[in-house]
Parts: C-alpha cells; structure tokens; sequence
C-alpha cells in the first residue's frame, strides 16, 4: 500500500516559486506515504475527519482523502490554494479547502496531519501544534529535529500526550535561489500524539 500511495503523491505539482518567509517546502512523497500509512495503520484516517494543516500544494490532504477519510485541508497563500485546486482537480479528488490563517482554524476532527513551516528562527510551527492539540484526537506532525524537546513540552501542557517519535532524514531540494547545493539533508521528526483518555 505503502508503495502504491507514494506512487500516487508523485504526481502532486510543487511550488513553482516557493515564499522564503512562510518556509515552503514540499513534503517529500516517499515521507509523506511513511506518515499517511502510519496513521492508517493507526485507524486515525479511513473513515475519519481528517484536517491537514498548511496543506501546501496538498500531499498529505491528497494522499489522506485516497486512503479513505474525509479532509479539510487549511492553507492561507494564495498560490498554495491555487495550486492545490490544480492538484486536486488532476487526481480527481474532492476535499473541502479552507483559506484562513492558522489562528483561526476552529474545527474539531478526530486527526490532524501537519508539515508546518519549519523555522528554527520563530515559534510559527508551535502555533500549528497548539491548534492541532486543541481540536483533534490525535496529531502527525512533522518538526525539524531541534525543535523535538520544545514540541515534547508543549504537548506535554495539553491535553495530549506524545505516543511516539520517528527520526527521519530527507533530501530538500535547493527551493530559493540562496541554496548553493544541489540538495539539502535535513533531519526530522514525525511526532505522533494523541488525547489522553
């Protein structure tokens, strides 16, 4: 399955020209059907309601709607919701889409799947975590690795608890005309949690 699902989230379009300040970057497709199936396996996607937060072009939505549940995706860039209408009008894949700033996301669903902005320089990913533990049952949240104990902390303030962490390392592309390599190793975290009972 889990080959298959990568496979699909293949063909998702990427951003054509990525915003620096709100940290875009394409969730890898092979990453995303590791934490899509996880969740599956999990039963926190088939037959759920399902929020993917900053959606993005909409691999996670995407990649969480073909495995059976019902998604809203939440993105706020216009070019992001423009080219996730794209994507999901190429896969032929109807989903709700919300555009709203993160701040004001007020839907309860029972999971929430995230690859916020990574930036070591704000707390902005920490706003998408305190909106995930606060309106979902459980939460696949992807972090950069330096942000592990702080997440950890935060989670451990609310109402969740963290059931698991898996350490990835993924290859980023050069996405800004900064980036000198032809790619990036970046190391990760996929940190799983859910509502105590």
């Amino acid at each position: 399955m889990k080959t298959e699902l990568k496979k699909e989230l293949s063909k998702i379009s990427d951003f054509e020209n990525p915003r620096i300040s709100l940290e875009q970057y394409r969730t890898p497709p092979a990453l995303a059907a590791d934490l899509l199936h996880t969740a599956y396996m999990q039963g926190d996607i088939e037959g759920q309601k399902v929020a993917d937060l900053g959606a993005g072009t909409g691999m996670l939505s995407i990649g969480a709607a073909l495995l059976g549940a019902e998604v809203t995706a939440v993105e706020k860039e216009d070019d992001a919701v423009r080219l996730l209408h794209e994507n999901l009008e190429k896969m032929n894949i109807d989903i709700e889409v919300i555009q709203q700033d993160i701040e004001d996301f007020e839907l309860d669903v029972d999971t929430v799947l995230m690859n916020p902005p990574f930036s070591h320089h704000s707390d902005i990913g920490l706003k998408f975590w305190e909106k995930a533990l606060e309106h979902s049952n459980a939460v696949y949240g992807i972090s950069p690795r330096g942000m592990r104990e702080r997440i950890k902390d935060f989670a451990g303030k609310s109402s969740h608890e963290v059931l698991a962490v898996e350490e990835f390392s993924i290859s980023l592309p050069p996405s800004y005309g900064f980036h000198t390599e032809e790619s990036h190793e970046t190391e990760i975290d996929l940190i799983i949690t859910r509502r105590k009972e």
